[in-house]
């Protein structure tokens, strides 16, 4: 009786599954069939097959222990395997049996866990060899009709067989695939280490096809040291040659010409003229020759005289200050806001007579209104001159009296503001009168808005000035005899002027020296004069900003109030009738001045663009929404031309 009719007469006892039916059961099958033994399996494990229709064979099991499902389908696959079989795990859980070279095409599930004579895919990670000799070491490995798989590039190795044997092959890539590397140093005397670097690197040029082969190059420039790190094969060819090389490097000559990349040549010969000094000192102690340096601007390159040691330690000295500096764009917005209020009552009369009236001589005229009381009132009357007419001979001085009184009379009602109310006349045959009342009430609000903005290297001073040139009188002077006069004059900027240099720290930080002066014209000293008064507000400090934070320089606030009451005595001061003997101005101005300021690191040309870009962006905008018919897209092809992938 085999196993399959034993679970069948089991399993029509009430109660007993199959399941419980192939527990604790002794397999005992001679000369059976390999399909029958396939179908006992499945029965007494639940599991699906599938049967290729090829698969053919005998099985002879003899157990003196019972087993259970998992042991059971364990020996299936044993079983299988001793046939030429395997079993393959398909997608809806079912298991395909056929040949083993038909199931190794297939391919097993990827998993590690798998062991046994299951079939499975493992990949295995290359991290010290080249995957290429790895798949070659364990290729005698794998199984005869097993699947192996490495790629130039990719360091992985990828197998597909059975687990106990992945095991065994795991084993063997991990003893190979070990770092045989090791570490030695080579101190340089007449090379640079940074140069040596790119040497030693295109003496060994080895890509990922060689990864047993890398180099490992490491200057250290403090000590002039070159740290190397690779096979010990590798190293011991590599060593000799680079120590050729720095030996070959002292009978080279004492002149060297080093072209710099990024730094200046005139800046940089102060520095090391000064180095060079106290080197020479040594050397004079010692006995040796001192070392020159020159600068070449045309070339922006350095010129070196001195021995070999001195010339690399000055080499040294070179790179580490030829490099690219970032640079800082500073932005600020500069805000003024104004108010100013003025009130101004007053009311002023003229009364006069003639030589022979009795009418008194009156008038009220104040410095603090127009118009004067007293031009107005002489022009509207002398028209036609006091008597009306002209006096013979005098008709000329008549005229000229009345034409200086008429421009008199017009410049004060120039200095007129708000509202002006007036009459005047005559009483009798000589009398005069005038009366004129003025009323004013203003209210004046600005809001000025200046964005200077300016980019500059790291530790450059910079300039921006938006304004004018203006003459200053600093001198004048007489010929003799008073003649030939002639005047020195000075020009002065006017406008909105800045002045920054920016230095960035290691954390990001800008240390920022700044100067910021917002000047104007306020006009001519007074009437007649042409020199001018300039307002002025300036600050100069220097502050501590985070790359792109906005900060505030710092304000002015001014606020000034002022009250003129000019009146007659004792008669201005009558309740009521005392308003028609005083005039009464009042005045307010308020000035808030603010300063704000952002700095931006720039350091690289992808900074740059963004920074561009936007800027850009933000000036063709601004024509858009102004209705613009100007294209500044246009304007810019046109004059600069279009580059190509823009």
């Amino acid at each position: 009786m085999n196993l399959r009719t034993l679970l069948i007469l089991l399993c029509m006892i009430p109660g007993v599954t199959a399941a419980a039916a192939a527990q604790d059961q002794i397999l005992n099958y001679r000369d059976a069939d390999l399909s029958e033994f396939i179908r006992d399996v499945a029965l007494a494990t639940r599991k699906t097959f599938i049967i290729d229709p090829e698969v053919r064979g005998k099985v002879n099991i003899v157990s003196s222990d019972p087993v259970n499902e998992t042991e059971l389908f364990e020996t299936l696959l044993s079983v299988l395997r001793v046939n030429g079989m395997a079993a393959v795990p398909t997608s809806g859980g079912a298991y395909k049996i056929t040949k083993t070279d038909m199931a190794l095409q297939d391919g097993g599930p990827v998993n590690t866990a798998v062991t046994g004579d299951a079939l499975t895919t493992r990949v295995f990670t290359v991290q010290h060899s080249d995957p290429l000799a790895v798949q070659a070491a364990i290729k005698p490995y794998v199984a005869k009709n097993g699947f192996s798989f490495a790629r130039v590039g990719m360091p992985v190795v990828i197998v597909t067989d059975f687990a106990d044997n992945l095991l065994k092959i795991a084993g063997i890539i991990e003893s190979i695939d070990r770092d045989r590397s090791v570490v030695r140093t080579l101190v340089l005397r007449n090379s640079s280490a940074t140069e040596m670097v790119a040497i030693a690197e295109r003496l060994v040029e080895s890509g990922e096809e060689d990864r047993a082969k890398r180099l490992s190059a490491i200057p250290v420039e403090s000590s002039n040291t070159l740290i190397l790190k690779g096979l010990p094969e590798v190293l011991d060819q590599l060593l000799p040659v680079l120590e050729d090389i720095d030996a070959g490097n002292a009978n080279r000559g004492d002149l060297r010409v080093v072209r710099l990349k990024n730094a200046d040549a005139e800046t940089l010969l102060p520095v090391l003229e000064g180095l060079t000094r106290s080197v020479a000192g040594a050397n004079a102690a010692a006995g040796q020759q001192g070392a020159v340096v020159s600068a070449y601007p045309g070339a922006n390159a350095l010129i070196l005289n001195a021995k070999a040691e001195v010339q690399q330690r000055l080499i040294q000295v070179i790179e580490s200050l030829d490099t690219a500096r970032a640079q800082v764009l500073v932005e600020a917005i500069i805000v003024e806001v104004s108010e100013n209020a003025a009130k101004e009552l007053g009311l002023q009369y003229v009364l006069a007579g003639g030589d022979s009236g009795s009418i008194p001589f009156s008038v009220t005229n104040y410095t603090n209104t127009a118009p004067n009381i007293l031009a107005t009132t002489g022009a509207a009357l002398l028209g036609g001159g006091l008597d009306g007419g002209s006096n013979g001979d005098d008709s000329s001085s008549s005229n000229t009296v009345t034409d200086l009184v008429r421009a008199q009379a017009v410049d004060s009602l120039l200095g007129l503001n708000g509202f002006a109310l007036g009459a005047a006349g005559r009483i009798g045959s000589d009398g005069i009168f005038g009366v004129i009342l003025n009323a004013l009430a203003s209210d004046t609000d600005s809001n000025i808005l200046s964005t200077p903005s300016i980019l500059t290297l790291d530790n450059e001073a910079a300039s921006f000035l938006a304004g004018q040139e203006i003459p200053i009188t600093t001198g004048e002077a007489l010929g003799s005899a008073n003649a030939n006069p002639f005047r020195t004059i000075d020009r002065k900027n006017v406008g909105v002027q800045m002045e920054v240099k920016p230095q960035i720290s290691e954390d990001a930080e800008i240390r920022l020296q700044i100067r910021q002066e917002i000047s104007s014209i306020s006009g001519p000293v007074g009437a007649g004069s042409s020199e001018l008064i300039t307002n002025k507000r300036e600050i100069n400090t220097t502050v501590q900003v985070r790359d792109g934070e906005i900060v505030v320089l710092g304000g002015l606030i001014e606020q000034n109030e002022s009250i003129t009451l000019e009146k007659v005595p004792l008669l201005g001061d009558i309740p009521l009738i005392g308003r028609a003997f005083r005039n009464e101005a009042k005045s307010r101005s308020k000035r808030n001045l603010m300063i704000f300021l952002r700095p931006t690191i720039v350091r690289d040309g992808a900074d740059m663009k963004d920074i561009t870009d936007r800027k850009y962006e933000y000036m063709t905008a601004s024509q858009r929404g102004a209705g613009s018919k100007l294209d500044m897209d246009r304007l810019v092809r046109e004059a600069l031309g279009r580059q190509s992938g823009s």
